[in-house]
């Protein structure tokens, strides 16, 4: 029998909702309250008082493979754990576009040979991955929506009235990431062509971004839970990511009945192209902008249809839905591994 530990970095809820379907006992040693010096040492310590074999744990990570990967290049056997990597962040994204360290880069193309498998968020993410390393294991997997949010945004009705507003979701420190950026610089222009626009950014920003990014029509809302009540509030949801993986918030907007436009550098663009394949933009402010503004222009009874068909979408996005399309992937992966 096999012990799972998951090691997470934040959680996210669906990361965490992985976990809990793979009866993994949590564990906090590598998350991002530790400096990296103390990440280091509470797995060092983790392992050499380990009781079990290093055969029996599977590690699960959320993100967080680096440094249990590293470890198993030392010749000890508490070392050599098995380690399954949840890929949901920027880091292969990063190291495409050269955004890391050269040193980083390069512990991150050892550490990766040591992974037994990667569960990768989206299509966009195992791409990324095999950019690195084409031998590397790897799931596509999908997120869910968490089960109370999916019956609110559920039960909203498709859009019959259009405003010019604009929402997006996503918390910092990393405004490139998500880019936020080019977001707001996209939305100056649609101001100016529609002046009554409003952007609704849902998130936690620090002060200090929020005053160098302010603009008039543009509000930051904070984190909050009661996302309906914006969606609702809506017209269009856009989210011009660098490499996010496969944000669940494009998923909740498009499941409130909010059409989606995403860059091509957002995973969740194989979603998006379901809706309608311009959708998906280069990341390019003009570029960005100009599509806002023509679906703005477009007739009411296209974004309609549009808001019927992206609620469509969403629904597919279910916890049991998402969760047994999971267990017949790592079933299937199982059986190959015997």
């Amino acid at each position: 029998m096999k012990n799972f530990i998951f090691l997470y970095y934040g959680p996210h809820p669906f990361h965490r909702g992985i976990a809990k379907f793979l009866g993994c006992y949590e564990w906090d040693i590598l998350s991002s309250k530790y400096s990296i010096r103390k990440r280091i040492l509470n797995y060092l310590k983790f392992s050499i008082s380990a009781e079990e074999n290093a055969s029996d744990v599977i590690l699960l990570c959320e993100g967080t493979f680096l440094i249990p990967a590293l470890f198993k290049l030392l010749p000890f056997k508490r070392f050599k754990k098995v380690i399954v990597n949840i890929s949901a962040d920027p880091h292969f994204y990063y190291y495409k576009i050269n955004r890391l360290g050269l040193f980083r880069r390069y512990l991150i193309k050892v550490a990766i040979k040591k992974v037994n498998l990667f569960l990768c968020v989206g299509k966009m993410e195992e791409t990324l991955l095999k950019e690195i390393n084409p031998k590397a294991k790897s799931i596509v997997i999908y997120p869910f929506i968490e089960e109370e949010r999916y019956n609110k945004l559920f039960n909203i009705p498709i859009k019959t009235v259009f405003n010019h507003n604009i929402l997006f979701i996503g918390g910092g420190p990393d405004f490139y990431y998500k880019g936020l950026d080019l977001l707001v610089e996209a939305f100056k222009m649609v101001k100016r062509e529609f002046g009554d626009a409003e952007l609704f950014i849902i998130g936690k920003w620090n002060e200090d971004l929020r005053r160098t990014m302010s603009y008039p029509g543009i509000n930051f809302v904070g984190f909050i839970h009661d996302i309906d009540k914006y969606i609702e509030m809506s017209s269009l949801y856009v989210h011009v990511g660098r490499g996010d993986a496969f944000p669940v918030s494009v998923l909740e907007a498009l499941l409130g009945g909010l059409p989606c436009i995403v860059s091509e550098h957002t995973g969740s663009r194989e979603v998006v192209k379901e809706l309608r394949e311009d959708f998906v933009v280069p990341v390019d402010v003009y570029k960005v902008a100009e599509k806002i503004i023509d679906y703005f222009n477009l007739r009411e009874e296209e974004k309609r249809t549009l808001s019927q068909k992206a609620k469509e979408i969403g629904k597919r996005f279910k916890k049991e839905i998402i969760l047994k399309d999971f267990s017949s992937k790592w079933s299937s992966f199982l059986e190959n591994e015997k």
